[in-house]
């Protein structure tokens, strides 16, 4: 399906809950794409008075549309990214503030590990020698290339309200609670650029003109989130035109990542590949029981490998494929909880736990190079479709192979 750009500027800060329970409950840094397809179907449902033809098309399980989530960035860090301890973000001259010490990306290391058992000392900062921690969150990359971090453009707040007695009008005694909410930063040293919140929308152009119809009905805003009755949670919403996407070229990326290795891999037989999920996806194995393993999903991938370290080199896993294998290299993910609200029913949604955004899974395909072309055709489709349940609401997007493995890793040799 072809992706549009959605672009969102707050009018009122956005509160989104982690925790249902209000007074234990931190907020987050981004709108999830169920809030933007939640916030569509409610109009629809008000304008239209009923989940007719169009409704189930556009917002039913399978329906014809994708949300993503909305982002202070167009891109999301993997779970491989890391970034000094003391002054975290990347390296850009002239930023000031809003510079760090750099980025790194340990996926090469993860690699050799696995398959030679041989680990790397720790990598430090190169520039002040202190520890790395892991990055999570958004970032920009723009159209020449270059990367930028936009969340100091935000500040999150503890709204605090107290309780009003519905008799004397007055404050209630013992209700105070707080809504944990996000918006734009008034300090941020960027005051010529606005704020914006990215994402996309992946469907048909008649579709779209459906939904651009529903917010010129609502004057360009929508509702989202918590405590929208008392006037948080107004966004005004943009949808651009379609966007080309490019062809990635997945061979010149396996010969660049072969050369952090060091010459582990011969780049006549061996193909390396990724899988990333920064949306997150809901994996679900043949007993419907959640799992961060996508093989139960895609059946042409190998399980996951044991990934105790007390095994040197770990023990891989691989399966037969066209002509050749694929072995389970590594992967670096971890479970999150995913709560909602079904506005039809008026009741909480069940709990379900999703592979956390940024999670990052390695493959390795070894055969010749027809069977690796029917491999890259298999891509294609899972890039395209993506993998697991509620994929509506941008859950099991796909992204092969990312260029910031490329532009950040560290070589796993010294």
């Amino acid at each position: 399906m072809p992706r549009y750009l959605v672009e969102a500027e707050p009018e009122s800060p956005v509160v989104l809950r982690r925790e249902r329970q209000s007074q234990r409950s931190e907020g987050i840094d981004y709108v999830p794409g169920t809030q933007i397809r939640g916030a569509f179907a409610r109009i629809y449902l008000w304008r239209k008075g009923e989940a007719d033809a169009t409704f189930q098309r556009i917002f039913g399980e399978g329906g014809q549309c994708r949300f993503g989530p909305l982002d202070p960035g167009n891109e999301y860090f993997p779970k491989t990214a890391y970034s000094c301890k003391r002054v975290p973000g990347f390296a850009i001259e002239g930023e000031g503030k809003g510079g760090g010490h750099g980025v790194v990306d340990l996926l090469p290391v993860v690699v050799r590990w696995s398959l030679t058992g041989q680990p790397l000392p720790p990598v430090r900062c190169q520039v002040c020698d202190h520890d790395l921690k892991p990055l999570t969150g958004s970032y920009f990359r723009q159209a020449d290339g270059a990367w930028r971090d936009h969340r100091h453009r935000w500040r999150r707040l503890a709204m605090a309200h107290v309780g009003v007695d519905r008799i004397s009008g007055t404050a209630a005694e013992s209700i105070f609670f707080h809504l944990p909410a996000m918006e734009p930063n008034p300090e941020s040293s960027e005051d010529s650029t606005t704020a914006t919140l990215y994402g996309w929308i992946d469907t048909e152009p008649e579709i779209i003109e459906l939904l651009q119809d529903l917010l010129r009905e609502e004057g360009g805003i929508l509702r989202i989130g918590h405590a929208r009755t008392r006037g948080y949670g107004r966004v005004r919403l943009q949808i651009h035109q379609e966007r080309q996407q490019e062809s990635p070229d997945w061979e010149e990326w396996n010969r660049k990542f072969g050369e952090f290795l060091g010459g582990l891999l011969d780049p006549q037989r061996d193909f390396l590949f990724t899988l990333e999920f920064p949306c997150g996806a809901i994996l679900v194995d043949d007993l419907l029981r959640y799992t961060l393993d996508p093989s139960w999903m895609v059946g042409w991938l190998p399980r996951l490998g044991l990934q105790s370290p007390a095994r040197s080199p770990r023990q891989i896993s691989r399966v037969e494929f066209a002509s050749g294998e694929i072995l389970s290299v590594g992967a670096v993910t971890q479970h999150e909880r995913v709560r909602g609200w079904n506005f039809a029913h008026g009741l909480p949604r069940a709990d379900e736990w999703m592979v956390c955004r940024g999670a990052v899974y390695v493959y390795l395909y070894r055969g010749d190079t027809q069977g690796r072309e029917q491999l890259k055709e298999q891509l294609r489709i899972l890039e395209r479709t993506g993998v697991g349940i509620r994929r509506g609401e941008g859950f099991g997007t796909v992204v092969i192979n990312s260029p910031f493995h490329l532009q950040f890793g560290v070589p796993a040799v010294s």
